[in-house]
């Protein structure tokens, strides 16, 4: 007999950001059902029936949305399972997206065809991986009478459970509006026999909270950003042991483990979702990856696991913040340097940065627009930068309980089996590709992060970027793993 599914608690998860956001300033949590489970899959028909309430006097129309690739579980198709399910209780329809090659990207192209074919839909049922997830909900977002179930099918990604989708615009990634899933569902079975790459690739995404949230706040105490809150943070923290916990079982694959990852996966989302902004978790370490996704792009190589490249950039950025805390308390009369706000030297040092692999500029010109606007902010917070340094020990105590050491994080990703170096992540990464993405990181978005302050203060030369590339050597050369 199939085991039922374990619901995740939302009211718990709705209470605990209630408690601390007793303002309510934050946005509401959209998502009315969360299924995590071994035969959760048994369930969908009724959680599309309950996403369908209302419709009477004809057939509810589904359309299943997914892409070419193939799941294997348990010896069925995952897909034709689904499928079959779904034509017995409703009028349902196969989408299956393509751009004509193995990789689908999540493009305007794209979400215009999947809007064209899910038109007649009152539900959509998002079945695969984050990028058929935020294709859902970018369709959703352009037709309001339609709603969305997502059927996660590994536990790679975060962006199941938030209200944002990630598009390519100009070849650049962009985190642009959609909306809330009704329903998201994880079959434990199913999630666990995905290829183990794929659920390591998800802790290595995880453990991003243990840095992106100090970015956030250097951000809101330097007032770059004012959306810093901390209920995020407390639902965040609220998953640390949990996480530690199932590493060793990710790299096993483990279903109790696995099971685990996905449901802190989940409430990650629900964490980036209710802050109204997605750099409660993506600071330096998404940038990292971004870099290299959009270099694959622009020269047609397989685009990497994003969980993979977010771990290991995660080293980085814990080492880029352990350099500037070093910096500034041996420098404590540190500045802004004026050179790193001469606009027409950012804008040439951001058009090169991408010059190689865009000849045409267009990249160039799409990360200067962010780039620009950023370094406008800069200029307006100057007094409040200069405060804060001054003052940095009383501010350095909240940053670095934000920016978890980095030989704790390389042990967790060592421990789950995921890379922990940028080197590791395949021969499409070479050292000259790790390099040029932690070095030009910062370059590529509005995002304020510890790689800007460092290069504010004239400490992200390319002898500042050995040192940081040779602290994530040793941070992970001393990690150890569990027993």
């Amino acid at each position: 007999m199939t085991a039922s599914p374990d619901l995740l608690g939302l009211d718990e998860v709705r209470a605990l950001i209630a408690s601390e956001d007793p303002e309510g300033r934050l946005p509401s949590c959209g998502l009315s059902q969360l299924i995590v489970g071994p035969g959760a899959l048994d369930l969908l028909v009724a959680a599309v029936s309950r996403t369908a309430e209302g419709i009477s006097g004809r057939p509810v129309r589904v359309a299943l949305l997914v892409d070419q690739t193939t799941i294997q579980r348990q010896g069925l198709n995952v897909k034709s399972r689904v499928l079959a399910d779904l034509q017995r209780d409703f009028e349902a329809t196969h989408v299956v997206l393509s751009e004509g090659h193995s990789e689908l990207h999540v493009t305007d192209a794209v979400v215009d065809e999947a809007a064209r074919r899910c038109s007649d839909a009152d539900v959509i049922v998002a079945l695969g991986g984050g990028t058929i997830s935020d294709i859902g909900k970018l369709v959703a977002a352009r037709l309001p009478s339609v709603r969305v179930v997502t059927v996660m099918t590994a536990a790679s990604v975060d962006g199941y459970t938030d209200d944002v989708s990630v598009t390519l615009k100009d070849g650049v990634k962009r985190t642009v509006p959609s909306v809330w899933p009704h329903v998201v569902l994880a079959d434990a079975e199913t999630v666990a026999e995905a290829p183990a790459r794929m659920n390591q690739a998800g802790y290595g995404e995880m453990v991003s909270m243990y840095v992106a949230p100090a970015d956030w706040r250097l951000a809101s105490m330097l007032g770059i950003d004012t959306s810093f809150h901390r209920a995020p943070i407390a639902l965040l923290e609220a998953l640390g042991g949990a996480l530690d916990a199932c590493a060793a079982g990710v790299a096993l694959g483990e279903p109790a483990a696995v099971q685990g990852l996905t449901q802190a996966l989940a409430i990650r989302g629900i964490a980036t979702g209710v802050a109204g902004t997605t750099a409660c978790l993506s600071g330096v370490e998404h940038l990292i990856s971004h870099m290299l996704d959009l270099r694959a792009a622009e020269l047609h190589l397989p685009t990497g696991l994003h969980g993979e490249q977010v771990g290991a950039g995660s080293v980085v950025a814990a080492c880029a913040w352990e350099m500037l805390h070093d910096r500034v308390s041996a420098n404590p009369d540190a500045t802004v340097s004026t050179a790193a706000l001469d606009r027409g030297a950012a804008e040439i040092r951001v058009r090169s940065a991408f010059a190689d692999i865009d000849p045409t500029g267009r990249i160039g010109s799409e990360c200067w627009n962010d780039y620009e606007r950023k370094l406008a902010r800069v200029v307006d917070a100057l007094p409040r930068i200069d405060s804060v340094l001054r003052n940095w020990p009383n501010q350095a105590a909240e940053l670095r309980a934000l920016a978890r050491p980095s030989p704790f994080i390389a042990t967790g990703l060592r421990a789950a089996g995921a890379p922990a170096l940028l080197g590791e992540l395949g021969s499409d990464v070479d050292t000259n590709t790790a390099r040029w993405a932690v070095e030009n990181c910062a370059l590529m978005r509005e995002r304020f992060t510890v790689v800007d302050l460092l290069t504010l203060l004239g400490w992200w030369t390319p002898s500042d970027l050995d040192e940081v590339l040779e602290r994530v050597d040793h941070a992970v050369s001393v990690a150890g793993v569990p027993a």
